[in-house]
């Protein structure tokens, strides 16, 4: 073989039904990890039909119709890589990065093939072989693993920026860096304002008659540039009579390093919070990307029992709260009515197939008008960090998805990810939309709080 990551090697096998096909040897995968993982990628290939059901469901495609991008595409060169006829390059690295991981193939997909699983593990073993250029993987590891991992340096990252905020800092640097790096003060837009650190506390009383407990997670960005989500979650669960725990030693949920094909800082993670959440409670999760990572860890632990145990218990808020039976507010969650649309998270509506149940809790508030749009699932480009590394494709997409969404002139656009709601505000923006953007928990517990006023 031309590409041979630690000794793996091929074999001729046969599949059920005789017909014979050539498939990785086993590899022993405490021994060779990564060997492992790629014989786990290359069963996973094996399920495509090249059929291009899947093209019309990716927006990377319809950005760049070029077929190494199509989803099909990407797993006839995964397998080709696998298989040692297609040799691992900077130019493969390219297209699997330009991948938005959103799984929207997945849906439409008629034999099931785990694309986005079969990108990521793909990206992970090109990460192993140092294909992208040294500063982008040193800048990667600074980012995601300092940063991003590590509460405590993260927490540190935000008061400054919170503290530049309030000086006035970045909105003087804002127009040179304009003049200077457009392309740069393009991607630092993106950012919010840092507002107030919220402390939130170890247990909440349930209000009324308890229905029993659960777990926050979360998250790790989320919590500093959205409190209010977190807020939001609480003080529903709270009204519908659930005590709320937030375990204290949890963590980055590793979805972003997963994306940025760094699973070894992912399994890092994981393993922190299977110790973190210990009991059999609920974990309730209030972003979809966390969500479906947090669903995943029996696999990316190799299915480890405990694991899967955990995934097993993890849920969104929105489908948590209208599966256990959500009361329905007396009051709106404003003064005046709300013309809403709602965009559905790609990894809320493809990955964890949670579809209805937000759209349930948006009905049950009195005064919003659930306005319709086409393509509510499409992706919005946001995609973890690619909207920054991508950051071209990732505005052409959201500006296709503003385009359905502009002639609604909605007043709100609700939506169950904090990726999300950063990048629809920024499309809000370049559409002309004057609209506010929020999680559907948060509308809820608005109606709660007019409600008992």
């Amino acid at each position: 073989m031309r590409w041979t990551p630690r000794g793996f090697w091929l074999r001729d096998g046969c599949r059920s039904d005789g017909r014979p096909f050539r498939v990785l040897a086993y590899i022993d995968p405490v021994t060779q990890p990564t060997a492992g993982e790629a014989l786990r990628i290359y069963e996973k290939t094996l399920a495509c039909v090249h059929c291009g059901l899947c093209l019309p469901a990716c927006p990377a495609y319809e950005n760049a119709p070029r077929e190494s991008l199509a989803p099909r595409g990407q797993v006839f060169n995964a397998r080709a890589l696998l298989e040692g006829r297609l040799p691992a390059s900077d130019g493969l690295a390219e297209d699997l990065y330009e991948c938005l991981a959103c799984r929207g193939c997945e849906t439409v997909c008629p034999a099931g093939v785990e694309v986005g699983a079969i990108v990521e593990g793909v990206r992970g073993l090109l990460d192993e072989e140092a294909v992208e250029p040294r500063r982008v993987r040193v800048l990667k590891r600074l980012a995601l693993g300092v940063v991003v991992a590590r509460p405590a340096v993260l927490g540190a990252a935000m008061w400054l920026l919170r503290f530049t905020g309030r000086i006035g800092l970045r909105r003087l640097v804002q127009p040179v860096l304009a003049r200077l790096a457009p392309k740069l003060a393009a991607r630092e837009r993106l950012l919010p304002d840092v507002p107030a650190r919220e402390r939130f506390p170890a247990r909440i009383s349930p209000g009324g008659k308890a229905r029993g407990t659960v777990a926050l997670f979360l998250g790790c960005v989320a919590p500093h540039l959205r409190p209010e989500t977190t807020r939001a979650a609480i003080e529903a669960l709270a009204a519908n009579g659930w005590e709320v725990v937030i375990p204290e030693r949890q963590g980055c949920c590793g979805a972003l390093h997963l994306h940025a094909g760094l699973p070894d800082l992912a399994r890092g993670l994981a393993r922190r919070n299977l110790v973190a959440f210990p009991d059999d409670l609920p974990v309730v999760t209030t972003a979809a990307g966390c969500g479906a990572a947090l669903s995943e860890y029996g696999e990316l632990l190799d299915a480890d029992p405990p694991a899967g145990a955990f995934s097993r218990r993890v849920t969104d808020v929105s489908a948590f709260l209208s599966e256990s039976g959500c009361r329905p507010p007396a009051a709106g969650p404003r003064e005046t009515p709300l013309r809403v649309v709602y965009d559905a998270p790609c990894h809320l509506f493809h990955a964890q197939q949670v579809r209805e149940e937000p759209l349930r809790i948006l009905r049950s508030l009195p005064g919003v008008e659930l306005v319709t749009v086409r393509d509510p699932e499409r992706c919005c480009g946001s995609a973890g960090i690619y909207n920054v590394t991508r950051h071209d494709t990732s505005m052409a997409v959201l500006d296709r998805k503003m385009a359905n969404i502009a002639p609604a002139n909605p007043d709100l656009i609700a939506t169950g990810n904090i990726g999300c709601q950063l990048q629809l505000a920024e499309g809000a923006r370049r559409a002309g939309l004057t609209a506010e953007v929020a999680h559907p928990v948060e509308l809820l517990a608005d109606a709660y709080r007019r409600e008992s006023a």
